[in-house]
């Protein structure tokens, strides 16, 4: 099994094994000196979570350490897109070091003042309230600027994966 960091629209299970039927949670850990942003453009032109590098302890990125067969990752990778890379990240959850990998957003595909599509943010939003992480973070994932879908066929889809996201019980 190889390890990987969600932080934004994979952190829930239900999202994430509906992509990759042999993802397993292991738990939660944070990522010291980044900042989650929404500014990776996606293939739909909406923004993405990305996270950056700041240097500074004051800024955290929450996520989920999931464990997944190999073979799995080729389909995750074309989930992800283009737009990221995968990186290794060494991160501690209950007392154990995992080496993991996470997506980051390449530079050129960064967008200054882009604006996740409103689904998009709630299946981030939704994840962190799952995982239960601080209230002052899901705040401010909720409070970030987002944009109606203009696909309306694609935003009732997610609406409905939002849906069993929120009927999820482990």
């Amino acid at each position: 099994m190889i390890h990987y960091f969600a932080y934004g629209s994979n952190l829930h299970p239900v999202r994430l094994v509906e992509r990759i039927p042999s993802a397993r949670l292991v738990g939660c850990a944070i990522l010291p000196r980044y900042r989650l942003q929404f500014r990776q453009r996606g293939e739909d032109g909406s923004g993405k979570c990305n996270i950056v590098e700041t240097g500074h302890l004051a800024d955290i990125v929450h996520g989920a350490i999931y464990a997944l067969d190999p073979e799995h990752k080729p389909i995750l990778d074309r989930f992800e897109g283009e737009g990221y890379s995968d990186e290794p990240i060494t991160l501690q959850c209950a007392d154990r070091t995992y080496g993991c990998f996470t997506y980051m957003a390449k530079p050129a595909w960064l967008v200054d003042h882009l604006a996740p599509y409103e689904w998009y943010r709630r299946l981030v939003a939704t994840g962190a309230r799952h995982l239960d992480f601080p209230a002052a973070y899901i705040a401010a994932i909720e409070s970030s600027s987002a944009v109606a879908d203009p696909n309306l066929e694609r935003a009732a889809r997610h609406e409905r994966l939002i849906e069993r996201m929120a009927a999820y019980t482990p």
